[in-house]
């Protein structure tokens, strides 16, 4: 468990308190990068250089209260970063070839999993914030730089989307 107490000793130096710390939230972490990623290597390496990043930075965190919804932020930034260098590579490799998945038509019966697949990063990073992660709308706002407004109705649009998605098909 993590106690501002903890997040105070590693704020000073204290190392095991920040693996402790860090500890207790690798699973969500985890969870969030590859919610983004959608492969294990990628998300390890979002995650390790997110550790690296809040070891550097956690002088800078003014309230310790906010660790944990600082530290997934971290985690973001790099899921948004790998994904850019990932664009990158492809548009070097081959122009147009992450545009396949996008024209692919959806198959009847598919699983959550599937249709999470299909989602935009954003739509699903939502998603896993929200119903994986169990963060509420003003915490899922902190960690992505958007108005809770704007949290809650891309959301629900995206639960919509899921919802029509699982509807039976007439024909």
């Amino acid at each position: 468990m993590i106690t501002d107490g903890l997040i105070d000793k590693a704020r000073r130096g204290d190392l095991d308190s920040f693996a402790e710390a860090i500890a207790a939230l690798k699973d969500d972490a985890y969870r969030i990068a590859w919610s983004y990623l959608r492969d294990e290597p990628s998300s390890m390496d979002a995650v390790c250089s997110a550790v690296e990043k809040a070891l550097t930075g956690i002088r800078k965190l003014k309230r310790t209260e906010y660790f944990k919804t600082w530290f997934i932020r971290i985690v973001i930034n790099e899921c948004h970063l790998l994904l850019r260098n990932r664009r990158r590579e492809q548009v070097m490799e081959e122009p147009g070839a992450g545009l396949q998945a996008a024209s692919s038509p959806l198959e009847d019966h598919l699983d959550l999993e599937q249709q999470l697949g299909r989602l935009l990063p954003l739509e699903r990073m939502l998603i896993h914030l929200k119903y994986y992660a169990g963060f509420t709308f003003e915490e899922i706002a902190t960690m992505t730089n958007l108005p809770s407004g704007t949290v809650k109705t891309k959301l629900y649009g995206t639960i919509k989307k899921l919802k029509v998605a699982f509807e039976p098909r007439e024909g």
